[in-house]
């Protein structure tokens, strides 16, 4: 059993929701809801590599625009890897 943070409610281990408050626990908070780990996966590796690759294509060539979808995409690489290293953590 571990313990909700916002209502000190006991909650089991494989819950997402806190019974008493209505809590939640997932990987990203995006739209007032909790997303699980295909979003992050999706939204965190998969989205931003597409981009990555579509932008010289778009603009003909590497030039600034490639390099600061670059910076942005290894941005949120960074965050989606902490956020798998960290794990779930509860939203409200």
């Amino acid at each position: 059993m571990v313990h909700c943070p916002y209502c000190l409610s006991a909650v089991s281990e494989n819950d997402f929701v806190c019974p008493a408050c209505g809590a939640e626990k997932g990987y990203v908070y995006f739209n007032r809801k909790s997303r699980g780990l295909i979003f992050l996966l999706m939204f965190g590796l998969l989205v931003p590599v597409a981009v990555v690759l579509a932008v010289p294509l778009y603009f003909q060539g590497i030039g600034a625009s490639f390099w600061v979808a670059v910076t942005i995409a290894l941005g949120i690489g960074i965050f989606t890897v902490h956020r798998l290293i960290v794990g779930p953590t509860w939203y409200r």
